[in-house]
């Protein structure tokens, strides 16, 4: 009986034995690595500050913080106003990580997931950022205690854009895992010593209200118009709103002194938010470090709208979310929800681009050409100039009327003056000047070639899955490494995409979508409301406050 004892016991330990060599070789292997993304294990950047348990994905880690063997020092909380006001410039609201690389724009407290987060946005001056250790420090108001985690830093790019550029500022988001729901008004800063006194502060409030306010919320990027473009932000507004929009938060860099006016008019109805934008125009930044800049103004209205609203729409004032079937962007939901849209596991809903260009317009200037075809075709003779490029002469472009699908099989012109009549007398009468014809009206010729998926499509992005946010779709979801945005089908609804001219942004498609044109009058039902909003909100003397 004592021998048997002794073998069982040499078998025991010779078990424990091996899971303590394979506990230790997993350690060292997760600490080998230090960047987090997707659904691989979280990786913690110091041994003895968190450990992170096993078999959990990144976003359901819980981090065990070690404590310092001493209590930081209480950071100073900047007072930071990221309102934009008329006639006050902004002011810079990064903060820097001392001895590091890192800048840091804003925090937001995140329970979207039973792990909950503090998220930062932050950039990092270099592409190599996985090689700068950065903690995270969280602290409750007027406590005398410090919880330190490891933060883990996302990049906000896709890895084949623009892969070679050397001096970048690269978006990042910083996440800080936290070890319970935030019940307190609490600090968060960011080291890159675990145990340093922080040279940063970000004030966060923990949620009250957990139902969202508003389901649609659209998102503008940087504006910087050296012209007048207030009248185009009167009849983009008034668009959005019949069609549901609910609230529109807008990044001011630098517009005229009309424009201001007209936006100030919609933010005093509540209807529109006016920030700075994060990162001023700089002239001398190449085009794709632009497109990062704008990252961290897509992100922030993200994270500021998470808690208020189902969807963001990032939209750019020349584009229009049209359902063509619906009446409204909630009807739209309806609908799609039973065809295929499945908000349980997509994160967005992307909507295929069609080009209203301003040189396709004049329907009347098109002949019809006489050739063998199930389609009629009209023919019109144009010089299309490119902005900023070489001179492109597309020559004839074909317009083809397809009976199936508009109103009329012929290219007669529509005197939508006439149809509005008494809308147009009211608006004279009462205002002493005439009414200008939207441009969605007016707009009735479209490139007949409509963007392949996944070019130039913007996205209805639900609030609740995505992680990180791009111009077009989100770049990594909640829950999922892959790719979880559905497309609409075309019938459904087309994203407007109104530009005068190209530019070099369509440059290398120009010819293809500038030859063949169709008639589009998927717009035209929306007249008459969008004809009358206009006329009361030119007519209120916007422009005169």
């Amino acid at each position: 009986m004592p021998r048997k004892y002794v073998r069982a016991t040499k078998f025991l330990l010779a078990g424990v034995t091996l899971f303590c060599v394979s506990w230790i070789a997993s350690v060292s292997e997760w600490h080998a690595e230090v960047r987090w993304s997707g659904r691989r294990r979280s990786v913690s950047t110091m041994k003895t500050i968190v450990a992170y348990s096993e078999g959990k994905q990144a976003e359901m880690d819980r981090p065990s913080p070690v404590t310092c063997d001493r209590l930081p020092a209480f950071p100073e909380i900047p007072q930071i106003n990221r309102t934009w006001s008329q006639g006050m410039e902004g002011e810079s609201s990064w903060q820097q990580v001392s001895g590091g690389r890192v800048s840091l724009y804003a925090a937001y407290y995140d329970e979207r997931t039973p792990q909950r987060y503090v998220r930062i946005l932050a950039t990092f001056h270099g592409r190599n950022f996985s090689t700068e250790p950065l903690y995270c420090q969280t602290r409750v108001l007027d406590e005398d205690s410090v919880e330190v985690v490891a933060a883990k830093p996302l990049e906000i790019w896709w890895h084949e854009w623009d892969a070679y550029s050397a001096d970048v500022e690269t978006p990042l988001l910083l996440s800080c895992p936290l070890i319970e729901p935030l019940k307190q008004p609490s600090v968060v800063s960011i080291v890159t010593q675990p145990c340093d006194d922080p040279t940063n502060a970000f004030y966060l409030e923990p949620i009250s209200n957990r139902k969202y306010e508003r389901r649609f919320t659209i998102c503008v990027k940087d504006m910087n118009f050296d012209r007048d473009v207030s009248q185009n932000f009167v009849e983009w507004l008034e668009t959005n709103r019949i069609l549901g929009v609910e609230m529109i938060d807008l990044y001011i860099d630098k517009i005229r002194k009309e424009s201001e006016n007209t936006l100030l008019h919609y933010k005093n109805q509540g209807y529109v938010r006016l920030y700075n934008v994060p990162i001023k125009y700089k002239p001398d930044r190449s085009l794709w470090q632009r497109r990062r800049d704008h990252i961290i103004t897509y992100n922030d209205c993200l994270y500021r709208n998470i808690r208020e609203s189902e969807f963001i729409i990032p939209l750019d004032l020349d584009e229009i979310v049209l359902p063509k079937i619906a009446d409204t962007l909630p009807e739209l939901i309806q609908r799609l929800n039973k065809i295929g849209w499945d908000p349980s596991q997509d994160s967005a809903i992307l909507v295929r681009n069609v080009f209203f260009f301003g040189f396709m317009q004049g329907i009347d200037q098109y002949k019809l050409k006489k050739i063998e075809t199930k389609n009629k075709v009209y023919v019109k003779r144009d010089d299309v100039r490119i902005k900023d490029a070489e001179d492109l002469d597309i020559g004839e472009i074909e317009l083809v009327s397809e009976s199936s699908n508009i109103e009329y099989e012929n290219n007669e012109v529509i005197d939508f003056k006439a149809l509005d009549n008494d809308l147009y007398d009211i608006y004279k009468s009462r205002c002493n000047h005439d009414l200008i014809t939207p441009k969605l009206v007016q707009h009735i010729v479209s490139s007949k070639t409509v963007s392949p998926i996944g070019f130039y499509s913007k996205s209805l992005m639900l609030t609740r899955k995505v992680l990180t946010a791009f111009n077009h779709y989100p770049l990594a979801n909640l829950g999922t490494s892959a790719f979880a945005g559905w497309y609409a089908p075309l019938h459904e609804v087309q994203l407007n995409h109104y530009k005068e001219s190209c530019n070099t942004t369509v440059m290398p498609e120009c010819a293809a979508y500038g030859k063949r044109a169709r008639l589009d009058r998927s717009a035209q039902r929306f007249r008459r409301p969008l004809t009358k909003a206009l006329a009361y909100a030119t007519c209120t003397g916007i422009n005169n406050t």
